[in-house]
């Protein structure tokens, strides 16, 4: 646990600045960010056995591509793909270390690995991000009662987008989609929350 545990912090602290850099900065480097992430998930999918499974992935990666690149060039673009960002990585930390240090009760009948602890853990640390959105004034929703529950939905997404690509791999009977991210396994596996909630954030802005 401790040596993964490790590899996970390591890629963070060696991906992260460039993600944000590329995040920060419009135009070439946002572009190719997007088009590094499409060569890697082709990289990823083409070693997928299920031919049906990769036509979904494929779609749902353009989708999720077409999104991202929506959200960046809104007037507050910046503020929500850090946001979208934050909620992401406050799910994922939640669920791993309220998993591993907590541990508890398995929910076998979604997933081997899951704990309730570890929904707990995410449900819990993304609301830490109200704060982010009234510094930010981030006004999706007007009241503290519904940003807190436009968080909780976000939640869900996020998980459901870990058990989403899962299933996937179980069908395929992989453990990751590829070893590209040590501690993380691949692209598909780091991403999986974080593309079914810019597809999400992008639905709700083309609404408003």
């Amino acid at each position: 646990m401790k040596n993964n545990f490790l590899k996970r912090i390591l890629s963070i602290f060696f991906l992260g600045p460039i993600f944000i850099f590329c995040i920060l900065n419009e135009g070439f480097a946002f572009n190719f960010l997007l088009f590094s992430l499409f060569v890697l998930f082709i990289f990823e999918i083409s070693k997928l056995k299920i031919v049906y499974i990769k036509i979904v992935l494929f779609f749902i990666f353009l989708i999720f591509l077409y999104s991202f690149y929506n959200l960046r060039y809104l007037a507050e673009g910046l503020k929500i793909v850090f946001l979208i960002t934050f909620i992401t990585w406050s799910s994922d930390s939640g669920g791993y270390l309220f998993g591993k240090l907590v541990g508890g009760k398995k929910i076998n009948f979604i997933s081997p690995n899951k704990t309730l602890s570890g929904y707990f853990g995410s449900i819990i640390l993304v609301q830490l991000n109200l704060l982010y959105i009234y510094y930010y004034e981030i006004n999706i929703f007007k009241t503290l009662y519904m940003n807190i529950l436009f968080l909780f939905c976000c939640t869900l997404i996020v998980i459901f987008g870990d058990l989403f690509f899962s299933y996937f791999k179980r069908l395929n009977k992989i453990k990751d989609y590829s070893n590209l991210i040590p501690g993380h396994g691949g692209l598909l596996d780091r991403l999986d929350g974080f593309i079914f909630l810019v597809i999400m954030f992008n639905i709700i802005y083309l609404i408003i």
